[in-house]
Parts: structure tokens; sequence; C-alpha cells
């Protein structure tokens, strides 16, 4: 079973950016210092409590897609000035995005900034590619969409941590939702609180399993070419 690198929050840029192209994403520890990582949580708390799992569509796509034990919520800079600080000026991410967006845009916007929560019982999300939210602006080898998963719990693949294919960012555009990937083709983003996985939008992956009796507590930034 492939693995994705964990990089210690000390290594190089260069690093980072070396195994995103060769992988397809790459895990930091500490990407967010435990103070404000439970800043974080302690902000986004009564929002989590008031929330309902499951989709606001009515489309069945989203249904699907979402899940039925999943809690996500938006508008994460106007609950926590942690967030702002940590995670939507994380230094290591807006390079990331400077370094693969701005070479295929004048600029780029935030996409989503938004609580990922996988409840106990939840099962694994379909594959897909991040990118394909965008099929009039995709390009072969091109990216227009990066992202982090920021782990404001442990994660681990028995509670959902994130299924990744590695290396299918090399593969062609057409390769989207409801490819089917084998247990030797996958890796599996388990990382300890604090730490976050930096992905492009090309690669195929979805959130895991929760086979646990807990929560899987996850934030998700991600820009696009703008």
């Amino acid at each position: 079973m492939p693995e994705l690198k964990t990089l210690e929050r000390s290594a190089s840029l260069n690093e980072v950016f070396n195994h995103i192209d060769v992988d397809g994403g790459v895990i930091v520890k500490n990407l967010i210092p435990e103070e404000a990582r439970q800043q974080i949580v302690d902000d986004l708390a009564a929002t989590m409590d008031d929330a309902e799992p499951g989709t606001k569509s009515d489309l069945e796509l989203w249904e699907v897609f979402h899940g039925a034990n999943t809690v996500r919520f938006c508008g994460l800079a106007a609950r926590s000035r942690a967030f702002v600080e940590h995670a939507l000026l994380n230094p290591v991410l807006n390079a990331v995005a400077d370094h693969y967006l701005l070479e295929n845009g004048a600029d780029y916007w935030l996409n989503t900034g938004q609580v990922m929560a996988v409840g106990p019982g939840e099962k694994a999300q379909y594959l897909h590619r991040d990118e394909a939210n965008w099929p009039e602006a995709v390009q072969q080898g091109k990216e227009i969409t990066v992202s982090c998963m920021f782990a404001l719990s442990d994660f681990t693949k028995e509670n959902g941590a994130t299924v990744v294919v590695p290396g299918t960012q090399g593969l062609p555009p057409e390769v989207i939702r409801g490819w089917e990937a084998t247990e030797e083709e996958v890796a599996y983003a388990a990382m300890p609180a604090g730490s976050g996985m930096l992905y492009s939008g090309r690669v195929i992956h979805g959130a895991g399993a929760n086979e646990t009796d807990g929560w899987r507590y996850g934030m998700h930034v991600s820009f696009v070419v703008g």
C-alpha cells in the first residue's frame, strides 16, 4: 500500500512542492500550532454542536457526495480569528497556492473554507478530483485549484482519514468522479491533530469511511485560479 510522505514543519518549500509533484499531495506535521488549533476548535464548537449532518441540497448527487453523517459548514473567517491567522493565511498553504496557481492565472481566490466533520458510521466518499468543479477550465497538466485538509483531530484510517490515489494528478482530465481504485493503490492521510495535507486539485481522493464511534474533525481550505 502506498503512503503519502509526511514532513516536519521545518521542511523546505521545495520538499513540499516535490512531493506534491510526484504524489499529488503531502502531509506536513504541526502546520497549525497546538494553541491555535485548540482555539479554532473552541471558536467553532457552538456551530458544530448546532449543525445537522447531511446535505442541504435536494439533489441526489450531493446527498451521496456530502454523506449522510458528515457535518459541513462555512463562514469560518467570521467565527474564528485563529482560522484566519493560522489556516487561511498559513504561509505554507499560501506558498503552495502561489507556486501552482500564479503560473496559470494572474491571481487566485478563496474557493472555500469549511469544516468537514465525518461522523460515526459514515461511508467512504466516492473518489473524485476537485478540479472537476470547473470542467470548462480544466487543462491537462495545469493546476486550477489547490487545497489543504487541516486535521483538527487525529486522522486515522479507521475514523475517515482522506483516501488518496498517489500519482493520479498526471492522468488525463476526463478521469474524474466514479474512478475506482484497489486497496493496493490507495494511501490514507493518517496524521496527528494540527497537521495538514496539502494536495493538487488533480489528484484523485475522497473522505474515508468512519468505522469508529467518534468524530473525525477536518477543516478544508482551497484556492482557485481567478
